[in-house]
């Protein structure tokens, strides 16, 4: 039987890749092997390249498979070379700037340094000055309507001049969604700017260079007291010019199968691969339950059969309480798994994104027993059909 190799990972949720660590009670319950300071040794039936969301889910899956003793994880700390049957790549996604304040914004310190500085910023001459490329751009929209949602809840929100600018041409890339996204964000008054890239920042003088993508060469001038920034992302170094990479440098896979185009014993899985759709967990959930049962039948020299549709799931947090949860295929469809139009406000929804999906993710994700929503769909609509 030849190798498998996995490059998987989901850069996003990284705080996950605790669970991979050596000292961590010989990888917690999963008892893998890993590289780095554990006892290794030279051949595994499976390498799993990547310790974020998607390596450590087929990586439970794979030990249920061939056993945890032939199971080898590789995370960036030091990088050892096994000869693999199987190798699954997931590298994620790497950040290709600096940005002037270390902490992710949509981590919790970065979240509580946020919130101190609105707090702290004069309403009366505040503007705020969001920008986002390629990654997960309705995270950064979100920090914008919780900014609003701020100043209104303390009376200033009419003083308050919030804009946010974005490379793309839409704010949402999936119509049903983004029409109820601009609907709030008309109802918030924030000003949105598409095609404007942000080009150069003039912190002394508390200035923000933007391109006119439509209008190449041609910039604008924003002075702003709060610039957000989002760095633009793009593959990890190890991936680009590698042997497994496309062009651009992203892992390139089957989008149906996910195994390699060139090489039929490596497959891919999350944020370091290129396929077509949103760079979330729940795509990361749906990707590796096709990716088990293609990765089981080209162990048995079969063709795969099961097929992903890029279903991907956005939670769009528009309130202290309230969410649109976006689910969407390939096509930008919507592939929503309740009987209800997903595209409203509701704090139903927000308790699925609070309550629910921390439970889905570290219970039942990462340990390989959650494969996506598909089969709750198929029975929510069972009544409808």
């Amino acid at each position: 039987m030849s190798a498998i190799g996995v490059v998987s990972s989901c850069s996003c949720l990284r705080p996950g890749v605790w669970l991979l660590k050596p000292g961590m009670q010989k990888m917690s319950s999963f008892g893998l092997h890993t590289a780095a300071r554990c006892a290794a040794k030279d051949y595994y039936e499976v390498l799993v390249l990547g310790g974020g969301a998607g390596g450590i889910t087929m990586s439970a899956r794979m030990k249920r498979k061939v056993g945890a003793e032939n199971v080898a994880v590789v995370e960036p700390s030091k990088t050892h070379y096994y000869q693999p049957l199987w190798t699954l790549v997931g590298g994620g996604a790497k950040q290709l700037a600096a940005s002037a304040r270390p902490t992710g914004s949509v981590m919790p310190k970065g979240v509580e340094w946020i919130k101190s500085r609105v707090t702290a910023l004069d309403p009366d001459k505040n503007c705020v000055w969001l920008e986002n490329d390629i990654k997960i751009s309705y995270k950064y929209l979100i920090i914008a309507l919780g900014i609003s949602l701020h100043y209104e809840k303390t009376g200033k929100r009419s003083k308050a001049n919030i804009m946010f600018n974005t490379s793309l041409g839409v704010i949402f890339g999936v119509k049903k969604y983004a029409d109820a996204l601009l609907e709030i964000i008309k109802e918030r008054n924030i000003a949105v700017n598409y095609k404007r890239n942000l080009v150069e920042v003039r912190a002394d003088k508390q200035e923000a260079v933007f391109e006119n993508l439509d209008k190449p060469g041609v910039t604008e001038v924003h002075q702003y007291e709060m610039l957000h920034v989002t760095p633009p992302m793009g593959p990890p170094d190890v991936l680009i010019n590698s042997p497994v990479a496309d062009e651009i440098g992203w892992v390139d896979v089957n989008k149906e199968t996910l195994q390699h185009k060139k090489y039929p014993n490596v497959f891919g899985i999350g944020d370091c691969t290129n396929l077509p759709t949103s760079k979330t967990a729940a795509a990361v959930a749906a990707q590796s339950g096709v990716l088990d049962k293609t990765i089981s039948l080209v162990m048995k020299n079969q063709l795969p059969t099961k097929k992903y549709d890029g279903y991907t799931s956005c939670p769009l947090v528009t309130g202290y309480n309230k969410v649109i949860l976006a689910e969407f295929d390939y096509d930008a469809q919507p592939l929503e798994t309740f009987p209800i139009d997903q595209s409203k406000e509701r704090i139903t929804m927000y308790h699925m994104k609070a309550d629910m999906m921390p439970f889905l993710y570290w219970n039942m994700l990462l340990r390989g027993y959650w494969g996506g929503p598909a089969p709750v769909r198929k029975i929510m609509h069972l009544g409808l059909k």
